[in-house]
């Protein structure tokens, strides 16, 4: 292959005429497989496609162009503002999948940008992204849809600054109007928490959620102070006011007709001592939520 790269800054301009090619194209957003293939970007089932031999000048592990979302395994983890994309775990040798890990975590530390290709039917739709973050506890990406690179790599939230534990929000239209949320908040919470749901202690990522204490809908920040780490179902339990937790003796309390902590499945009585808790204000919020419910 002819003039192949030899710097960040040269596959980043190859990357930038690729994706002003794309947009070009008369069927856009709507592109057809064979067409990414033609640009060198798609690797047909491939979730990580790198192209090795393109980018080994630049990085011996190469560096990630596009990765797959096919939206059948995590179809929730994809919205307007980037995707929380899995480390790939499949059949063959670690060191495969380990080597592609590698070649995500390249991109963003060249601060090189890498499409996001989601399976639309028989169509594709591409999105440009920056790697925002890893967490190889959780085995994610944080990858952020966006024309430059945002903040490389998130920080830890300095708890001492001062928290905004309501923004107004946007909303964005579908087939039914919802608050716009963000995946770097799911993310953040993810990581904060250790990838565990604070009451039950599951860690199996692909059943957990980021859920905001102060809620979206009454204008809840993502500050990752304003979640907590939660199972789906406790998430939904919590959003019906069945649960809440003290701001005092940060027992939990349960509705005085609702079902118990034994019956949602809940093992402990309070957080009392579990070292990363959300914002006092956003827990009184939650808590007032509740007692009003109730």
């Amino acid at each position: 292959m002819a003039n192949l790269p030899t710097s960040p800054a040269e596959e980043i301009l190859w990357r930038e005429a690729v994706w002003a090619e794309m947009q070009s194209h008369p069927l856009w957003p709507d592109l057809p497989p064979d067409f990414l293939r033609e640009l060198k970007v798609y690797g047909g089932a491939a979730g990580i496609y790198s192209e090795m031999s393109r980018t080994r000048a630049i990085s011996p592990n190469g560096i990630a162009i596009s990765v797959l979302h096919t939206g059948r395994h995590y179809a929730d983890d994809v919205d307007d503002d980037g995707i929380i994309y899995h480390y790939p775990t499949t059949n063959r040798h670690a060191s495969s999948d380990q080597s592609e890990i590698d070649s995500v975590k390249n991109a963003g530390k060249l601060g090189i940008p890498i499409f996001v290709i989601i399976q639309k039917g028989k169509s594709r739709q591409v999105r440009r992204a920056w790697v925002g973050d890893s967490d190889d506890v959780s085995r994610l990406f944080l990858l952020e849809f966006s024309a430059v690179p945002q903040s490389q790599f998130v920080v830890e939230p300095d708890r001492s600054e001062l928290f905004v534990p309501r923004i107004a929000r946007p909303t964005t239209t579908t087939q039914v109007m919802r608050r716009e949320r963000s995946s770097r908040f799911k993310f953040e919470v993810l990581k904060m928490y250790g990838s565990k749901c604070v009451l039950s202690g599951l860690a199996v990522v692909e059943m957990l959620d980021g859920a905001h204490v102060i809620p979206v809908d009454k204008g809840g920040s993502d500050d990752p102070r304003n979640g907590l780490l939660l199972s789906a179902s406790l998430h939904r339990a919590l959003d019906a006011n069945l649960w809440a937790v003290h701001p005092k003796t940060l027992n939990i309390e349960t509705r005085a007709k609702g079902p118990s902590l034994d019956k949602m499945k809940i093992p402990i009585s309070s957080l009392h001592g579990v070292l990363v808790l959300p914002h006092d204000e956003a827990i009184e919020f939650r808590y007032e939520l509740f007692l009003k419910a109730s």
